[in-house]
């Protein structure tokens, strides 16, 4: 869970939430526990547990974690139909 990505955030046409890299394919983050997103698809935040935003739509994230190729919790997600391509787990921040 060390790995880097670094990409820009968007939504595509289902309304889901992805990001893709310079020369990489979208990948769907999956946010740790807590995480929620506010807005709509033409302008969202991603918001971590307490309620600070840690990242905008359009902006580019850089975030720690790593690629996930069958996600066993995909069955318990709110939006379990967004759990589509590559999923990247986002690790949460050191404190």
């Amino acid at each position: 869970m060390d790995a880097r990505f670094e990409g820009t955030l968007g939504v595509d046409g289902n309304g889901c939430i992805h990001a893709t890299g310079p020369g990489e394919p979208v990948y769907t983050l999956v946010w740790p526990q807590g995480y929620t997103v506010q807005g709509d698809s033409e302008s969202f935040e991603i918001l971590d547990a307490g309620k600070n935003v840690v990242a905008r739509s359009g902006s580019i994230v850089v975030v720690g974690g790593g690629l996930v190729h069958d996600d066993p919790l995909k069955d318990h997600w709110t939006e379990r139909d967004c759990a589509n391509g590559r999923l990247w787990l986002v690790a949460e921040e050191a404190r």
